[in-house]
């Protein structure tokens, strides 16, 4: 077989694997996954038959170029997700607090949806890495996509760990400045103010987000282990 027709097989095993996950949940959900995996897809193409928002054609070579809009859906995914943290947090406190930790009613909230959103996009970036694996080379990035992929759907099936999800999608918060930065280094624009503005807000917000607030959402966990303990799937997930 051809490098193109074993990619194609990669990706449509990695698909169909997706698809069926994705079919476990509820009409709301799976509706709502999938409709994002197929908006970040059309995104996608859209960027790749198009100039928008991308340097001129032949000025960064075509493995940079995919990751270059690549990197563009991954920062409006970010976005979207901060705005989603937001609003998760604006739903505390949860009423009865066990709400927040394994949902036992199962109700549809702020969390459920972004995550959603989250999982939608991990699922179309997981299969343009498997495309891409010989240019891109991140394996790091395919195992974390996959283990996240994996512990996305099982959280939404039972509708656990709500409260969380604020503190996880926060840290979304770095992402569009880890971009910004890549996206000047990627142009050979590195002396440009912007890259060293960019470079420094990345380097607040990845402490602010991902070193402090991965610590009190941890912390909050352990605080909270007796609202959850009795769950032996959500030990894994932690």
């Amino acid at each position: 077989m051809t490098g193109t027709a074993n990619k194609l097989l990669e990706c449509c095993v990695a698909a169909v694997t997706l698809a069926w996950l994705t079919y476990q949940h509820k009409p709301k959900c799976r509706y709502l996954i999938g409709a994002t995996t197929t908006c970040h897809a059309f995104l996608y193409s859209v960027l790749r038959y198009t100039s928008i928002l991308q340097p001129p054609k032949g000025s960064i070579s075509y493995a940079d170029e995919a990751e270059w809009r690549s990197r563009i859906l991954g920062s409006l995914n970010a976005v979207l997700l901060i705005v989603g943290s937001v609003l998760c947090f604006l739903e505390w406190p949860y009423e009865p607090i066990v709400e927040g930790w394994t949902g036992p009613d199962r109700v549809w909230s702020y969390p459920c949806l972004f995550a959603s959103f989250f999982v939608g996009y991990l699922q179309w970036d997981l299969c343009w890495l498997i495309w891409h694996r010989r240019e891109n080379k991140d394996m790091s990035a395919a195992i974390h996509h996959t283990l996240f992929i994996a512990v996305t759907h099982y959280v939404l099936f039972g509708c656990f760990f709500k409260k969380p999800f604020a503190w996880l999608s926060l840290t979304e918060l770095s992402t569009p400045f880890l971009n910004a930065r890549w996206f000047y280094a990627a142009a050979k624009m590195k002396e440009r103010r912007g890259y060293f503005v960019s470079s420094l807000l990345f380097a607040v917000t990845f402490l602010a987000t991902r070193v402090l607030g991965y610590t009190l959402g941890i912390v909050d966990m352990i605080c909270s282990y007796s609202h959850w303990h009795s769950f032996r799937g959500l030990h894994a997930t932690a």
